[in-house]
């Protein structure tokens, strides 16, 4: 224990360290050129700065709101929280330990104080939304620091290291998962990298205690944990220790909620944990689980690799991180959010990798293809509606959607892509191609970094625009029931003779297109295909085209059965028909849901009349 002299030694000391770390900083930033080509400047972090104040401002997705909105439970309902959450969001499980929770009781405590407790869990308050996604945000910035330490750990050099923490801030899976997407993976992350950091400096207890930490806000980070521990120590009583160590966090969260029935539902039925069980079958064997063999090898393989020296230590771990970001998301069903769990393994690759460059390239491929991929159900206004663009479109819909201005639609492929950008990031992440180790720094690696940030901010900001701008332009919804679940038991096909008709009510004076969900069946043949849309009262035909069924490949896809805008009136009902000369069992069919609507109802083929009245699972919009 220390004296009380001590004390204000230690005190006075401390003071004195975060001067001198000030003044460290001012005075790196008044030798920093405004503007470099090949070095980082100052136009760097300022233009980043800007971009993502913007993006944080502008965008908020519904997860944080009601993480955010749900914590205040934790003042009246510590005991019983999971219950409490469960009546007050109607049936929408709390799916966390209570450490995120937590984190946001403590955080919220000002709003609280001055009277912004939200009214219901679903309340959509810009100042409280701004306020939830300000503490990831500051723990993103601290993370970012962190990876500069670790940089100064690996021997990158001042300069170098700077860079790495400028990269981490901007990389593209970074800045979509926290500023576009505004998740709190990052507290995850910012233990894991604490952990890294605790790991490099030989604190093994505290390496653990950081991991264990990281485990309960998201349990993926016991699979790093893993890697890491098993490349470090071979014996097997210090292995059990560590891990007896990492578990006492979550053993302390889990424990006093044992025997609640709402926290095992809650958290242990998240349907979130089924995206690690999907299996597949190999000849004799069935029935296996593909990311768990992945990852049970990477493990084996990092308890069976020696190293004696620190610098190979640190190219391994670098490496073995990576190895479990490609078991975890090419083997696996993955939220988009979670991609920020990789990120600082990637960036510490890039920056030690002499494909550092090309990685940066592939991160780009992965961010367009993953927008792509995200935009036909996750993002679309409910990204932007908790930001300040709620004051401008209010709670409007976009009639043109992100999914419609990208323009490729073929999902296997994207999907393909992805996984094979994780794979080159394995393969060329492999201890062998680390050469650019100390202070040296690739060429053009500056210019890459600046390239991926801004093709990544491009790439989902300029759809976005066009989104935004056709509702300034009067582009509304009509009806979208597009977002229902899909049932295989309710579909309607294209045949001969049993035309398909489908009621449709204006909301405007012009529409402008139809998108109807179509059942594909893989080699379907060719076949006709007529679009008729005429008026319900006169039977006049206002819209009338023949095609084929050659465009209609990917099961599950919207497409458009309109190529051009069609005068309307307001209020008025009108008759889509749709008809081919498929043979019965062709393979073409159209998704139908319960309809909500009187006026948009499925005529024909008619339903049973015990059966509820349906519609085409469609998206109709046009001109208000």
């Amino acid at each position: 224990m220390r004296t009380m002299g001590e004390n204000m030694k230690y005190s006075k000391s401390n003071t004195v360290r975060k001067k001198k770390i000030f003044s460290r900083t001012c005075a790196e930033w008044k030798n920093m050129k405004f503007w470099s080509g090949n070095d980082l400047c100052r136009l760097d972090w300022i233009l980043s700065i800007l971009i993502l104040a913007g993006l944080f401002v502008t965008c908020v997705y519904g997860d944080i709101r009601l993480t955010g909105n749900r914590s205040f439970l934790m003042y009246h309902h510590f005991t019983d929280f999971y219950e409490a959450s469960y009546k007050q969001s109607g049936g929408y499980w709390a799916n966390y330990l209570p450490s995120t929770f937590i984190a946001y009781a403590i955080w919220n405590l000002p709003l609280y104080l001055a009277g912004h407790a939200p009214e219901a869990i679903l309340t959509n308050s810009f100042i409280n939304n701004m306020w939830y996604k300000l503490l990831p945000v500051i723990l993103y910035f601290i993370t970012a620091q962190l990876m500069y330490k670790i940089g100064r750990k690996m021997g990158f050099g001042e300069k170098k290291s700077l860079l790495c923490k400028f990269a981490f801030l901007v990389f593209p899976m970074g800045v979509f998962s926290q500023f576009i997407f505004s998740q709190y993976d990052i507290f995850t992350v910012f233990f894991m990298v604490l952990g890294v950091y605790l790991f490099f400096s030989g604190k093994m207890w505290q390496f653990a205690l950081a991991f264990g930490m990281a485990a309960t806000f998201k349990y993926q980070a016991v699979l790093y944990f893993a890697a890491l521990l098993l490349l470090k120590e071979k014996k097997i009583r210090n292995l059990l220790r560590y891990a007896v160590i990492m578990f006492i966090p979550m053993a302390v969260e889990i424990l006093p909620n044992w025997n609640s029935p709402a926290f095992q539902r809650c958290v242990f039925g998240f349907g979130a944990l089924e995206s690690v069980q999907k299996s597949f079958t190999i000849g004799f064997f069935s029935g296996i689980n593909l990311m768990a063999a992945v990852a049970a090898f990477v493990l084996v393989w990092a308890y069976q690799k020696k190293t004696t020296e620190d610098e190979a230590l640190a190219s391994w771990a670098v490496f073995f991180g990576v190895a479990v970001s490609f078991a975890l998301f090419g083997f696996s069903g993955w939220n988009p959010q979670w991609i920020l769990l990789m990120v600082p393994f990637l960036v510490l690759n890039i920056f030690i990798n002499e494909n550092g460059n090309l990685m940066l390239m592939l991160t780009s491929i992965f961010m367009l293809g993953l927008y792509i991929f995200c935009s036909q159900s996750m993002i679309n206004e409910s990204v932007v509606n908790g930001g300040f663009l709620k004051y401008l479109i209010g709670d409007r819909s976009f009639a043109v959607r992100m999914w419609d201005v990208y323009r490729f639609h073929d999902q296997e492929l994207l999907c393909t892509a992805m996984w094979v950008v994780l794979l080159l990031y394995t393969v060329f992440g492999h201890p062998r191609y680390h050469k650019k180790k100390g202070n040296v720094i690739s060429k053009g690696l500056v210019w890459q970094i600046r390239a991926a940030f801004l093709f990544g901010v491009a790439a989902f900001v300029l759809p976005l625009s066009v989104c935004v701008a056709g509702v300034f332009q009067g582009k509304i919804v009509f009806t979208d029931n597009s977002r229902q679940n899909m049932e295989m038991e309710n579909i309607v096909m294209l045949e001969e003779n049993q035309p398909v008709v489908q009621e449709i009510t204006s909301d405007g004076t012009m529409l402008s297109d139809i998108r109807i969900r179509v059942y594909a069946q893989s080699g379907t043949e060719l076949h006709s295909l007529k679009i008729v849309l005429r008026d319900k009262e006169t039977g006049e035909v206002l819209y009338e085209r023949e095609t084929d069924t050659y465009g209609l490949k990917e099961n599950t896809a919207l497409y458009s059965f309109l190529k051009h805008s069609v005068p309307v009136e307001k209020g008025k009902t009108y008759q889509l028909e749709l008809s081919s000369d498929a043979p019965e069992g062709a393979g073409i069919g159209l998704y139908c849901v319960a309809s909500k609507k009187a006026s948009e109802l499925l005529v024909s083929p008619q339903t049973e009349k015990n059966l509820p009245k349906r519609s085409l699972q469609m998206r109709v919009t046009g001109v208000e």
